[in-house]
């Protein structure tokens, strides 16, 4: 009877708190060359409090990249792609990055993912909307 009891008072605090996954692959190119070696995060962008970096990698010798988020909260994750790279940057200092938001279909409740967002090839020489300046990715890396 005890257990029971206790089992009635914490389950709904524990209960809302739910494993999260995400996974995104794809290729980045510069022109018509892989771009190898660029950062790959995913980021979780909290309403409040600092975003959070649930994984990153980097893009291989092919331009190729897989990267996995884990999170655990009530809230569905609200996840961004943020790519870090070098391409058509000549001498300019500090790398460029663009965010982009992965639809909320692709997150799973669970560990294991089950349905990747395929982001395809990107060319990276484009210029991006919202395209920024990172200077940091090489100092924290």
């Amino acid at each position: 009877m005890e257990i029971l009891l206790i089992l009635l008072v914490y389950f709904p605090i524990i209960s809302p708190f739910r494993d999260q996954v995400v996974g995104v692959r794809g290729k980045l190119s510069c022109n018509n060359r892989f771009l190898q070696g660029a950062t790959v995060r995913l980021i979780e962008k909290n309403y409040v409090g600092p975003d959070v970096i649930l994984a990153e990698n980097k893009t291989n010798y092919q331009g190729a990249y897989q990267v996995v988020g884990r999170g655990r909260g009530m809230l569905e994750m609200n996840v961004y792609l943020r790519l870090f790279h070098d391409c058509d940057d000549a001498i300019i200092p500090c790398q460029r990055t663009v965010s982009l938001r992965i639809p909320s279909s692709y997150i799973s409740r669970g560990t294991a993912v089950n349905n990747y967002f395929e982001a395809g090839t990107m060319n990276m020489a484009f210029r991006y909307p919202d395209e920024q300046r990172s200077c940091t990715d090489r100092i924290f890396s």
